[in-house]
Order: C-alpha cells, then sequence, then structure tokens
C-alpha cells in the first residue's frame, strides 16, 4: 500500500519526505512542507512537518551550545535534557491514523547558509509492530534565534 501526501507550491515546497514500514508489506509514504522552531531555552530546535489529513514528523533536536552539523542520537520522549532528538511520526494506514515515537535511531544534520538538511533513520513500536522508518528533509530554512517558542515538555 502506498500513500501520498499533499502536493507543494511555490509557496510551500515539500521538504519532507517519510517512508514507514509497518508490517511485512505495507508502505506509507508522504511528503510535506516543513518548518523550524527555535526553543526559549536557545539549545533545542523543533522541525515540524504537518498534513490537514494528519501526517506528520516532530523532531525536537536538544543540543549542548550551539546548534552543530552531526548526528543526534535518538533519546527518549521525556528526556529533556540529554543532547539528542525525540522523533515523532503519525501516519494513515487504511483509514485509520497510527503514531508512535522513535526508540531507535539517530538524526544526520547538515547546516547549510541558514537552512538545515539531513536524514532520519529509526524505528518505534506501534501497536506491538517494530516500524522502521526513514526521513528525508532538505533545505528547510532555520527560524532566527530571536524567534522563540515554548517547548517545555508535556507527557
Amino acid at each position: 500500500m502506498t500513500c501520498d501526501g499533499a502536493g507543494g507550491d511555490s509557496r510551500n515546497p515539500l521538504l519532507i519526505d517519510a517512508v514507514v514500514s509497518y508490517g511485512q508489506r505495507d508502505t506509507v509514504r508522504f511528503s510535506l512542507p516543513a518548518t523550524t522552531h527555535r526553543c526559549g531555552d536557545g539549545r533545542t530546535v523543533l522541525l515540524v512537518a504537518v498534513s490537514p489529513e494528519g501526517s506528520g514528523v516532530l523532531v525536537r533536536l536538544h543540543f549542548r551550545d550551539s546548534l552543530v552539523s552531526g548526528s543526534y542520537p535518538v533519546v527518549a520522549p521525556g528526556d529533556t535534557t540529554a543532547p539528542g532528538a525525540v522523533v515523532a511520526v503519525r501516519y494513515l494506514l487504511r483509514d485509520a491514523t497510527r503514531s508512535f515515537f522513535f526508540d531507535t535511531g539517530a538524526v544526520q544534520l547538515r547546516l547549510e547558509a541558514g537552512r538545515v538538511a539531513g536524514h532520519i533513520r529509526g524505528s518505534g513500536t506501534e501497536t506491538g509492530i517494530r516500524t522502521p522508518t526513514r526521513i528525508d528533509y532538505r533545505d528547510v530554512p532555520l527560524s532566527p534565534v530571536s524567534d522563540t517558542t515554548s517547548c517545555a515538555f508535556q507527557p
């Protein structure tokens, strides 16, 4: 099974591509526009891509002193201190919404002239099934340092 996300236009280019392998035969693919938001703590960035239909990716990237190109390990969703990334994926499969957090993997990040790019590889468990996922992102504008939001963890 293959599902494609919403199309982009010149104002909303598709900047994130995800492939979720659910079970042995189902593969869900979606492409979405993406944005970043800096958190008020000065050491966290959110990468967000969400469609009105419900598919999406959320990455909370926590770094030491400054955001640098490199590999960030996947950490548990409640871990707000360790440098690393929390990755959440939501998708539709046969009209059912499914979601999970990565429990293994890494986020590769490249800084390129005020933009971020890279890939995310990992997996999580969704309804008892190991769900390997690949996410590629490119040319996502990095929000200015002065543009911050609250990123407090809420279970």
